[in-house]
């Protein structure tokens, strides 16, 4: 591994700067976007303001997600060429981030899930094929999501020791 790295240590410094500079500008871009978007839901009619409360957010958190990703994968690339990289507190706590978003996944499942049942009631047209299709295709995604991020997050929490062990037998 140590010979990967030392062959490919330009590529992992590029992949370093470009995933935590995009991460961050990610990150700045839904902080920006978010204080827009509270700003015109406060002079917006309320239907409207309705939308961009409930909706808004879900997307945020997931670009936040996604950031924080980023920025963490970063961090990872470089404690694997740096040796004397301690890893940041998002390397350090990325299982956690990825379980905490699962939890968000699965809310926004059942979130999901109840706008079906609303819309089935609400539906003249045929219920039984419009309900299936769609709660098989958010139910696939939201679980094949968790699934992944389940195993990610347990990837990422036995990598650490063996990164870690890994360098003190250096």
């Amino acid at each position: 591994m140590n010979e990967f790295i030392q062959k490919n240590k330009k590529l992992l410094k590029f992949y370093y700067t470009a995933l935590r500079l995009s991460g961050w500008m990610l990150l700045i871009f839904v902080i920006c976007s978010s204080i827009v978007s509270i700003v015109v839901a406060k002079n917006s009619t309320p239907m409207i303001k309705e939308q961009i409360l409930t909706m808004v957010p879900m997307s945020y958190f997931t670009l936040t997600f996604l950031a924080l990703f980023g920025i963490g994968l970063a961090q990872l690339i470089r404690y694997l060429f740096d040796s004397n990289y301690k890893p940041g507190s998002i390397l350090r706590h990325g299982d956690k981030f990825l379980y905490a978003y699962v939890v968000f996944t699965l809310i926004v499942a059942t979130i999901h899930f109840i706008d079906f049942v609303q819309f089935l009631r609400m539906s003249d047209m045929e219920p039984q094929f419009i309900f299936l299709s769609n709660s098989i295709t958010y139910f696939v995604y939201f679980v094949a999501k968790a699934i992944v991020l389940i195993g990610m997050a347990q990837f990422l929490r036995r990598l650490m020791p063996m990164i870690e062990e890994s360098k003190s037998l250096v």
